[in-house]
This record gives structure tokens, sequence and C-alpha cells, in this order.
């Protein structure tokens, strides 16, 4: 029995679209779990033990967060058609470029984009749960600050500047008329990571002063193109319960089918199998995750949380290193 590709992910959500997206660049189908954009989530619980950050791709019951590090992970088990072609007439690829481009659009692209977002909106144009008090309370919590509705407007021209420098350099990267971002046969995982800062903010309506085609023809032709090629290849994914996700996770054992190897990175003297840490990421949505460490190398950490005695679903997380706090659990979470 193969164990579903299962996303769970809320409505709208820019990250989870990233997913969804490379699912469908490599035909995969999937199954989607929808849950609420703010918490309580306790069907997902269980399996993220306390990870908080949405989307969460389910396989089995191998549980893997944050976005970068669940493509790199649908590349490793389903490596055609390649998240990254080489480029056009070459045999080179760029890989190690497209890894890092991630850093770029997820630290100071998105928060740009995340500061243009329409709080405690009234516009009917805007999505309704934007102008919601429980949503706000939700991402004051999520980010650790509270949002300062006035503030954020006062800022605007600020983050308008900084939003407008990253259209300028996607404007120059496809100025020679590229059909896409690392002039490659077909898009690959560059075109995800730029794609979804601006079609986000399309969606919200929002900075259309400079966020249209008539400043960035280039730009605007280019996630067109995308967007048409994503809608064109489109898989309608299953539908699934939280309720059904978790059952199919008691039915599975980590590492399932032999496919997950698990090893010990040869380099890393102060971590080994066997030892107890807190993880938590290092920017946002700092809720640590507490378990043992399983597997381990220099890109990639898989821990057994300590809640699964209670939970009784066997899962295992699996964390990218770069990004996140790898601490010793010595009973001091407080003080992280």
């Amino acid at each position: 029995m193969t164990a579903p590709i299962i996303l769970h992910h809320y409505e709208g959500s820019p990250y989870a679209k990233k997913v969804v997206w490379a699912l469908t660049i490599k035909k995969l189908r999937w199954t989607s779990v929808i849950v609420s954009p703010i918490l309580p989530r306790p069907l997902l619980q269980p399996l993220a033990h306390g990870y908080r950050r949405i989307p969460v791709l389910q396989i089995g019951s191998d549980i893997f967060i944050d976005t970068a590090l669940i493509m790199e992970e649908l590349e490793r088990r389903y490596p055609e058609p390649t998240l990254f072609p080489n480029r056009n007439g070459s045999d080179k690829s760029d890989k190690g470029l497209s890894l890092a481009m991630a850093i770029w659009t997820d630290r100071y692209f998105f928060p740009t984009t995340f500061n243009l977002m329409p709080f405690g909106s009234k516009d009917p144009s805007t999505p309704k749960v934007f102008g919601s008090k429980e949503f706000i309370e939700d991402r004051t919590s999520l980010i650790g600050s509270p949002i300062n509705i006035e503030k954020l407007s006062s800022m605007r021209p600020y983050h308008i500047d900084k939003f407008r420098s990253n259209l300028e350099w996607i404007e120059l990267q496809l100025s020679d008329d590229r059909e896409w971002f690392l002039d490659t046969p077909y898009p690959g995982i560059a075109d995800i990571h730029v794609a979804f800062n601006i079609w986000f903010l399309n969606i919200l309506q929002i900075a259309k002063e400079i966020a249209n085609s008539k400043l960035y023809p280039r730009t605007y032709s280019w996630l067109n193109r995308f967007l048409k090629y994503i809608k064109s290849n489109e898989i309608k994914p299953e539908k699934m319960r939280g309720e059904e996700a978790i059952e199919i996770a008691k039915k599975f054992k980590p590492f399932n089918e032999g496919k997950m190897k698990v090893e010990q990175d040869p380099k890393d003297i102060r971590r080994k199998l066997g030892d107890k840490v807190i993880i938590k990421p290092d920017d946002y949505g700092k809720i640590p995750v507490k378990g043992r460490i399983v597997s381990l190398n220099d890109r990639v950490i898989g821990i057994r949380p300590h809640d699964v005695d209670k939970t009784g679903i066997e899962v295992v997380i699996w964390f990218p290193r770069a990004g996140y706090l790898i601490k010793p659990d010595n009973g001091l979470i407080g003080k992280l």
C-alpha cells in the first residue's frame, strides 16, 4: 500500500500555493486536508506536535514542515519531472541558486508583502479573514509582536519602496525576454519562489500603483504565462478529513518502504542520533517541538516527538536545518 501525498493547508495560504504549484509541475496526484487559518487545529496537533505554521505535508507517518523542505522532499521521492531543470541548451543546473532563492523570497520579499496586507480592512474586495479580530490576534501570536494597523499604514511608503525594489530585480532578470525565470525549458522551483509573492499581492488587490503590468511588463507577462501553465496542468486534489489523515498515519511506520534512510552526519560533532532536542523556527512562529533525533544530515533533521507516547501515532517530523534553531532539550524550554 502506497501512502498518499497529503497537504494540510487552509484556503488562500500563499505558502501552500507554492507546494500546490510544485505538485502541478511534477504532475503528482495529491490529497487536500483543509485546516483553520487560525488556531486551534486539534486534528493536526497529533501529527505536528505544536508546530503551527502552514502548510504541513504528510506522507504516511512522515511529517514534513517548511515549504522549502517539502518541495525538496517531493523532488527526492519523485525526481521526474524535476523542479530543477537545466538551462535551455545546457547540461548545467542552477539547483544551488534555486534553493538559495527561498531565503530571498521567504525572508526578505514575503515580509514586505506581509506588511502590505490589509489587516482590519473593510473593503469588500479584500478576503474577509484579514479584517477579523481573530485573525489579527492569531497572527500577532504567530509573529510574536502586536500588529499595529496604524503603524503599518504609516510605514506603507517604506514597504512599497521595498516591494518596488524586488519588482525591479525581477524585471531585470527577465529583460532578455526569456520564458522562465532561470531560462529553463519549463518553470521550476525558482519560478515558484518568485511568483507567489506577486500572485498573493494581486489576490489581495493592494499596491496596484506599483504592482502592475504597465510598470513591469516582462514581470507580469512571465507571471501570467506561469499561472496559465499551472492552470493547464492542474490536477484537482482529492478531499480528506483530518480524522482520515490521522488514521492513515496510524497505518504506516516512518521511513516507509525504506525510502527514508536513517543516517548520521559524520561532520556533525555537536549532535548524534538519539539526542533529545528542541526545534523551532528562527524568525517567527517560534513554537518549539521536542523530540529525539532519529535522522541527521547536513541539511535535514528528523525527530520522533516525545508526545507520540501519548497520541499513539508513531510519526517522525522532518525539519530543514537552515532557518531553524536546534538546541539540546535540557528542560530549559522557557529560556531558549
